[in-house]
């Protein structure tokens, strides 16, 4: 079953590299980049729903299209300006897309989330 599961993530990490990485897709809060980091994050991040989680990543593009804003929150390591929250439904149950904001206002996909830390 392991050797499944990490078939089943190298496939994903094939088509997003070769798909999503290095493109820029709309969202609520402009444009997101795409990087491996972000696809490699995704795939690692515990999630409730693991699978459908990671099976989000082919519908990247059109879930950050369709998100809802749902806030930010900044980053207390001062790594980068702030984190962006974006609100997307999987398999019927409230997710979110976390994007990063760099000091250059450059913002990039960060994760999948299935909550957000309490403040």
């Amino acid at each position: 079953m392991v050797e499944n599961i990490k078939a089943k993530k190298a496939i994903i990490k094939e088509w997003a590299k070769i798909n999503l990485v290095g493109n820029s897709y709309l969202s609520p809060v402009g444009m997101i980049h795409i990087t491996m980091a972000g696809i490699k994050e995704t795939l690692n991040q515990p999630h409730k729903l693991k699978h459908e989680k990671d099976g989000a990543i082919y519908k990247l593009p059109s879930l950050l299209k369709n998100s809802k804003y749902a806030g930010s929150a900044a980053d207390i390591k001062g790594n980068v300006k702030e984190y962006h929250y974006l609100e997307i439904i999987i398999a019927k149950s409230k997710s979110y897309i976390v994007i990063k904001e760099t000091w250059e206002y450059k913002k990039h996909f960060y994760s999948i989330v299935d909550k957000l830390k309490e403040k």
